[in-house]
């Protein structure tokens, strides 16, 4: 198998939050203009689903696994009882 160098790799937007402890990657895209213009939407999915903490990051890399999370993390507490101000979800476009 050959390595791409990171000129040729496709963008990918990298998602990580911190509950649940989840690694996500969306894509590959062709452009950094095409996979911005889709991370907001990969963000509502995951606030939707009531996650904590999302760092969001595009980059040109090539992921090995598109999901990563620590299966012992993901609901460490009864999170989804917690009103929306005891939940803040902090968003960082990196």
């Amino acid at each position: 198998m050959f390595s791409l160098t990171t000129r040729h790799q496709p963008w990918w937007v990298h998602i990580q939050t911190t509950i649940p402890d989840c690694q996500y990657y969306f894509g590959p895209f062709d452009t950094i203009e095409e996979a911005e213009a889709h991370q907001s939407g990969y963000v509502e999915d995951l606030v939707q689903e009531q996650a904590l903490e999302i760092v969001v990051k595009v980059s040109r890399c090539q992921p090995e696994m598109l999901t990563l999370c620590d299966e012992e993390d993901l609901y460490p507490m009864d999170w989804r009882d917690l009103s929306p101000h005891d939940r803040p979800t902090v968003l960082c476009h990196c």
